[in-house]
């Protein structure tokens, strides 16, 4: 079965915009066949989005499989200093990414990476809607790259359901981090938060 953790260009192409109203202001998002969720902005991104707190001061920001751009283009227009990355392995995603962030004003730079492959910089704070479809291993390969590719006292924050397994995620996130937050818990969804010491 196909999943959005993949590229695969030869997805026929359908191109289709809604709005999205976060706290008061109306965001527009493009989506198209072969991303996640694109028909609405799915009920974890938002949770994430609601639960990230960030001083408002310069910090680098990596939006880590951005899909098509929301969290970082959300998190960057409430945090006009943060400086914002955003990678994906979809290079549809990415594309759409683009259009996004300049149909909503928000600097962005955006590349293609799987995983952390192509990423060499460090970041403060590092935002992660695990692709659990693409299975436990991938998954834990991005928190390890996430562990390693954050500055000291830097922020991890992820978004995961207790059906997609939560429990083990948490275990492991502890074990790698040495600390884990529970940022909120919403309708069986929860939001972790590591530090790396």
């Amino acid at each position: 079965m196909s999943h959005y953790f993949i590229n695969n260009p030869n997805q026929k192409s359908n191109i289709k915009t809604f709005d999205f109203n976060y706290d008061g202001k109306i965001y527009r998002f493009s989506t198209d066949v072969g991303v996640f969720s694109k028909d609405k902005i799915d009920f974890g991104t938002k949770t994430l989005i609601d639960a990230i707190s960030l001083k408002n001061e310069k910090l680098d920001l990596l939006d880590l499989g951005c899909g098509y751009g929301v969290i970082g283009i959300i998190i960057k227009d409430k945090y006009p200093n943060v400086n914002l990355t955003q990678t994906d392995v979809n290079l549809r995603a990415l594309e759409l990414t683009k259009i996004n962030a300049e149909t909503n004003y928000i600097e962005s730079k955006v590349f293609h990476s799987v995983g952390f492959e192509k990423i060499t910089e460090l970041f403060d704070v590092i935002t992660l809607n695990p692709p659990i479809r693409a299975g436990k291993e991938t998954v834990f390969k991005l928190y390890k790259g996430a562990y390693e590719h954050l500055k000291k006292d830097g922020e991890f924050y992820i978004v995961i359901a207790k059906k997609q397994g939560a429990p083990s995620h948490q275990r492991y996130l502890k074990e790698l981090f040495g600390n884990i937050v529970v940022v909120c818990k919403n309708k069986g969804y929860f939001v972790f938060k590591m530090k790396k010491v």
